[in-house]
């Protein structure tokens, strides 16, 4: 049996932020699950069954540091899915497309 490849660029770290999805101009609730120098994985609150997230899609994180200072981390959506069994929730993978490195190493 052949071992399966990982595919990402950089070690992901076990997150837990609380952060501010905006989509489309809305925004919603959410935490990041992992984070790492490429990407982002976020679970969302429960939301609206209407809500679709669409692969290839601009999507922004904002995050405030320990230091109080809020961040805008912009992303692409590169895949979505909806949380069994009431499918309200959502898990988000992400490409960050624009790292504000000077303010965000540190969650790193």
């Amino acid at each position: 049996m052949e071992r399966e490849v990982n595919k990402r660029k950089a070690r992901r770290i076990t997150a837990g932020y609380s952060t501010e999805i905006i989509y489309e101009d809305k925004r919603y609730a959410g935490v990041i699950e992992n984070l790492s120098a490429h990407g982002a994985n976020v679970l969302t609150d429960p939301l609206d069954p209407g809500v679709v997230f669409t692969p290839d899609s601009p999507i922004e994180l904002k995050i405030e540091t320990p230091s109080e200072e809020i961040v805008i981390i912009k992303c692409t959506i590169m895949w979505a899915t909806r949380i069994p069994p009431h499918n309200i929730r959502h898990r988000i993978g992400m490409e960050i497309s624009e790292l504000p490195w000077n303010k965000i190493g540190m969650f790193l």
